[in-house]
């Protein structure tokens, strides 16, 4: 057998969990193991991998490792590997322990053929919906010196999920990765956006590249499958004279795809390339492409984080290749963050690095460019700018933002940044990038602000950054400075980007080590600290940051004239933060100051206690922060206010709606709420006068003894939110609370005697407690005896619901009966008027034909968008009741003209058009492989 080799490292990742369970109606039980992961380096030595099934040299007890047997639909070569058939039309896995052979193109499913409808193929043929499964650690080989290669076609998906140590890989069948053109490339087709289709259509016929046939369609969000630790490598034969395909072309493919963790290794044309499409991809490498390494056309408007190019000294193309072509029915401009560009060439070849042109745009946010020191060319110039439809673009659809110029190889030469003007800005550093063996530049300019790419979205009204997507990192470049998750290394192929060098993560500078790989913070944070990964920290009880939960005086200052301190807490992504198990360890963030927790899906950050596992509740404290913003306890015409606050933790409140605590993003935060006094506890996640400047979107509050979070009046918004089997109320509100909340999902302990949604005014009726929430799934829970109703009114608060699911476990003991209960004349007369229900799925009944009641007998709702039908949650947690789609999108304006009292913010709450918090046609379920496995 051909064996190839490559560099592996043992990396801490979580595999995929599989989505399991059906609901239909009240009857399902819903459970999905949703992946988690870490990109955190524990050993990058660039140890031998062989992905064949052969003896390891280990003793195992004098047992074998099973034979594997070639799949059914391959045909065995005399060397042991399997050959695919040329066409695969169903399901098929490849599974690990043999390797594979294309001998020619291999296409799966019928999609490349031209359609006449959105199913059905010109010649009367049904659309085939084939899925190739491809596990970890799998070979595929293509024949060299054929133009052996594989075409996904539309309709059908790719399933390859490899591992850190596991990588999937496709090379040709020769003798180590050294060569290029040697065989084809990895072809995949899509019904995603392109330019060549006709304006206002229906199906779409865009003939594709390598001869694969046609792909391209009108779905924005359509999924071609996953590539995830994917390595293509010695690609681009070629097939006609002067004609070669790309290592990985991308035709047409939506941003419903997942692309994570790939390589393009030596191909003898571009390393990937974009044909349309809005698919997205974060960390990419691109090492030694003899064309163009990073390619797209046709109207392409991706988002792209995380890019290492490291061009061939014998190649003739340009780190980035950038067109529109195809048709102006829409530009290509994506988004790129985070990019490192290491670039060269062989000799006499054009000066420059990055060559936009024919009308294509493309916003490049915190990119380092410098040049390999042996480069022959010689390079001088970092972009250019050809012809006057891209010239026309500068400013507003191609744009230049956070990059260090380091573009000529000269000793103190940092070249020049472009041949037209405009593209240059007070953003732009000519320094030398320093990078280090990890690829990260050491450059001080490379640390910055973390990017706020709702602000970059309103400033660039061409951008098409999707915050959703994009992580926002405080650097330039594609790899931390920090150097705690070099994560190109282990995977890629030895050699290609060098010899990483992890350092040991250390405690930082005050914090105390107290075991190995244990720093405790200390009891007050006064001046910036960072958190940084690859190390966990430990809270013995309270930690304080700032000083802004002391009593302000009129003035703004302190008792005693002392300044009210504004400290930045930063936790890089991964890192997890205990509270001692058995205490009041908490962390309070005061008004002044700012929490700055930038998580990612794969490498969420995690409070919880100190113990094995995150099965507990009330084991410690939980998270509080406070602000300035409004609160109805406040003195009205104010300028000072001082709010006593939950969990004794001083003072909040101001009168600043727009006040900023920081961020929360990918946050998870499980087991609190110790009982610090008889009878008290605290919330998983408080919020004391928090303004709307805080973002907060990707968190969940798993297994608190008190509520899951609670909001103190103030304005902050929330997206994406998760509270799953807190044992009070999942979501409390009171003190004049008017922020906006989407894409919510509750699910209720059947340990607990809370409600989903517990609300109420209190303080004092100055004003009154009244969100937005928009996009929410209630799955109701309690213990036996309990209320019978989910939802609670009382205390004089109201609250707008839009597009609500409310549906009832089907274990549920109490039983829950009623999906509303208002309580007190206060909230009664808010009915209609601050308190509103509008597009509903009222599904509140335990058992199949039960719907319940809509409300206690006192009010009476306006019932016009109520659905009395059952829930039917899918296994992401959709709702698949017809009902659930709604004839248009919501529109916030006119909702916000319709009721008076609305506090709806239409630039922060998207216009969707179903119930519930996932969009049933399944495209995001944006909870999935970033929260606490088993808790959804």
């Amino acid at each position: 057998m051909m064996r190839k080799q490559l560099a592996a490292a043992l990396i801490t990742l979580g595999a995929l969990g599989g989505l399991q369970g059906c609901s239909e109606g009240d009857s399902a039980t819903i459970n999905i193991d949703a992946p988690t992961s870490s990109n955190d380096v524990v050993n990058s030595n660039n140890t031998t991998t062989n992905n064949t099934n052969t003896d390891t040299g280990t003793d195992t007890g004098g047992t074998t490792d099973p034979v594997v047997e070639c799949p059914a639909f391959t045909t065995e070569a005399a060397n042991g590997q399997c050959v695919l058939p040329s066409s695969i039309s169903a399901d098929a896995t490849l599974v690990a322990g043999v390797d594979y052979l294309m001998t020619g193109r291999v296409t799966v499913g019928n999609g490349n053929g031209e359609l006449s409808d959105s199913t059905t193929l010109a010649d009367g043929s049904s659309l085939q919906n084939v899925t190739l499964t491809i596990e970890p650690g799998v070979n595929i080989y293509g024949e060299t010196g054929t133009f052996a290669n594989l075409v996904i076609t539309r309709g059908s998906k790719i399933m390859a999920a490899g591992t850190a140590d596991k990588p999937i890989v496709f090379s040709s069948d020769d003798a180590d990765i050294t060569g290029a053109g040697e065989w084809g490339g990895l072809i995949i087709h899509g019904f995603g956006p392109h330019n060549e289709c006709a304006d206002g259509g229906a199906v779409c016929n865009i003939d594709s590249e390598g001869e694969s046939g046609f792909a391209g369609g009108y779905n924005a969000n359509d999924n071609s499958g996953v590539l995830k630790y994917v390595v293509v490598a010695e690609g681009g034969y070629e097939f006609a004279p002067g004609n070669e395909i790309n290592g990985i072309s991308l035709v047409g493919v939506g941003a419903g795809t997942t692309m994570e963790y790939i390589q393009v290794e030596g191909n003898s044309d571009d390393g990937i390339e974009f044909y349309g499409g809005t698919v997205n991809l974060k960390y990419g490498v691109f090492t030694n492409n003899l064309d163009d390494s990073v390619d797209w056309d046709e109207g392409y408007q991706g988002n792209l984080q995380y890019i290492i190019v490291k061009q061939s000294p014998n190649g003739s193309g340009e780190a980035f290749e950038m067109d529109t072509q195809g048709t102006s029915l829409f530009l290509s401009k994506p988004t790129l963050s985070n990019v490192t560009i290491i670039a060269d060439k062989k000799a006499a070849d054009d000066e420059y690095i990055l060559n936009f042109k024919a009308g294509s745009g493309g916003f490049f946010h915190n990119t380092v460019v410098t040049v390999a020191a042996d480069n022959a060319t010689p390079l001088t110039r970092c972009v250019n700018v050809s012809g006057a439809d891209s010239e026309a673009l500068v400013g507003s659809a191609l744009v230049l933002n956070n990059w260090i110029q380091d573009c000529a190889a000269g000793l103190g030469d940092r070249g020049t940044l472009a041949n037209v003007n405009g593209l240059d800005n007070d953003t732009i550093n000519a320094v030398f990038a320093d990078l280090d063996a990890n690829l990260a530049s050491q450059a001080p300019e490379a640390v910055i602000t973390a990017t706020d790419w709702n602000a970059i979205n309103t400033a660039l009204p061409e951008s098409t950054a999707n915050p959703d997507f994009l992580d926002s990192v405080p650097f330039i470049g594609a790899v931390s400075p920090s150097g705690t998750n070099v994560w190109w290394a282990g995977w890629t192929v030895e050699g290609t980007l060098g010899v990483p060098e992890i350092a040991e993560p250390t405690c930082p500078a005050g914090t105390t080590e107290v075991s190995t790989g244990v720093c405790q913070l200390p009891a007050n944070i006064g001046s910036d600290l960072t958190l940084n990964a690859g190390v966990e920290y430990l809270m013995v009880g309270r930690v304080t940051v700032g000083n802004g939960n002391e009593e302000i005086q009129e003035g703004g200052a302190l008792a005693g004239g002392t300044p009210v301190s504004n400290v930045t807490l930063t936790v890089e992504p991964g890192v997890e933060i205990k509270g001692k198990t058995g205490t009041f360890a908490n962390l309070v963030v005061t008004r002044g100051s700012k929490i700055e927790a930038l998580g990612t899906k794969s490498a969420p950050i995690i409070f919880s206690s100190d113990d094995e596992g995150y099965d507990g509740a009330g084991e410690w404290g939980g998270l509080i922060l406070h602000g300035y913003a409004p609160h109805n306890e406040c003195a009205e015409g104010g300028t000072v206010c001082n709010i006593d606050s939950e969990g004794e933790s001083g003072f909040a409140g101001g009168y600043d709606p727009a006040d900023d605590s920081g961020t929360l993003r990918y946050v998870i935060v499980a087991e609190g709420g110790y009982e610090f006094a008889p009878g008290n506890e605290i919330n998983g996640i408080s919020l004391v006068g928090v303004g709307n400047g805080t973002e907060i979107d990707y968190i969940q509050v798993q297994g608190n003894s008190d509520d899951g979070i609670e909001f103190y009046g103030g304005t902050v918004n929330v997206k994406h939110g998760v509270f799953t089997n807190n044992l009070d109320d999942s979501v409390d509100w009171d003190e004049g609370y008017q922020g906006n909340l989407q894409y919510i999902i509750v699910k209720q302990s059947p340990n607990g005697s809370g409600e989903a949604f517990e609300m109420d005014t209190q303080g004092t009726n100055l004003f009154l407690s009244k969100p937005t929430l928009a996009n929410v799934t209630i799955v109701a829970d309690k213990k036996a005896a309990d209320d019978n109703y989910i939802l609670n009114f009382k205390a004089g608060s109201g609250g707008f619901f839009h597009n609500t699911v409310v549906t009832v476990a089907a274990t549920n003991a109490t039983p829950l009966t009623t999906c509303i209960n208002v309580s007190g004349a206060d909230s009664e007369a808010l009915v209609g008027t601050a308190l509103v229900i509008n597009n509903w799925i009222q599904d509140c009944g335990v058992g199949e034909a039960d719907q319940g009641t809509l409300s206690s007998a006192n009010v009476n709702f306006d019932t016009t968008s109520v659905r009395v039908v059952p829930a039917a949650l899918g296994s992401l947690y959709e709702s698949l009741a017809p009902e659930a789609i709604l004839a248009a999108p919501l529109d916030w304006t006119a909702i916000n003209g319709a009721f008076a009292e609305s506090v709806a913010d239409p630039d922060y709450l998207d216009a969707t058009d179903y119930i519930g918090a996932v969009d049933p046609d399944g495209s995001d379920p944006w909870w999935a492989g970033w929260i606490l496995p088993g808790t959804l």
